[in-house]
């Protein structure tokens, strides 16, 4: 199954795209895609018109839509799946300099994970990935080994991080444009199939997921 864990929509302040657009430019073509994540900028939309839309949306194209959120944290963006009433009740997301440490503990504890969104750039988490590894342990299981806007050089790095720790690498676009530039430019390969984030979730934490590079189209 592939998923991209990483979509910014019109929700975030820098992005003018909306869900839909996301799933119109997906079903253009056979790219496989089966379902996406869209990771506001601290922003968690609670909204039932909002789940509503969604989905109808997955309905109408086929390609599973779930909610996460990129969090600002005092290392840098944490990708945050398995968000609860709990969690909502203990943070605001819609904050910036989060306390990452804490964040990363509760989310685990809620049955959520919290991902480094690309480690190596604009981020204080490279550089700490040892340090956090050794306080967290499972709770840290997974880091963002591919983005879609980062350089070959920022990716191997996290990649090589990923492998030498022992975390699982997952993939995604930080697509905030639903051009070829942006979005379908790599993803996250599940082994198995999910619908519903706390599945997604599992098989994250589970260790059952790689990165995924969508194949480049050629003249």
């Amino acid at each position: 199954m592939i998923v991209d864990l990483h979509v910014h929509t019109e929700l975030s302040a820098d992005s003018r795209v909306t869900a839909e657009q996301y799933l119109e430019f997906a079903a253009r073509g056979q790219n496989g895609l089966d379902a996406i994540c869209f990771t506001e900028h601290r922003l968690f939309p609670t909204d039932s018109e909002i789940d509503r839309r969604y989905a109808e949306l997955s309905q109408r194209f086929g390609i599973r839509v779930f909610k996460g959120i990129e969090a600002d944290t005092d290392l840098g963006h944490l990708l945050l799946f398995g968000i609860n009433a709990e969690v909502i009740r203990r943070f605001d997301l819609a904050s910036r300099m989060l306390r990452s440490e804490h964040l990363i503990e509760v989310l685990h504890g809620e049955g959520g994970v919290a991902i480094p969104a690309h480690p190596f750039r604009d981020s204080g988490f490279g550089a700490r990935l040892d340090a956090l590894l050794a306080r967290h342990g499972s709770a840290l299981g997974a880091i963002e080994a591919i983005n879609g806007q980062n350089s070959d050089h920022e990716n191997e790095r996290a990649a090589d991080a990923a492998l030498k720790l022992g975390v699982t690498a997952v993939g995604g676009s930080d697509a905030h444009f639903a051009s070829a530039k942006w979005f379908l430019t790599c993803a996250t390969e599940l082994e198995r199939d999910v619908a519903t984030v706390e599945e997604l979730c599992a098989e994250i934490r589970a260790g059952r997921a790689k990165p995924y590079l969508f194949p480049r189209e050629t003249a």
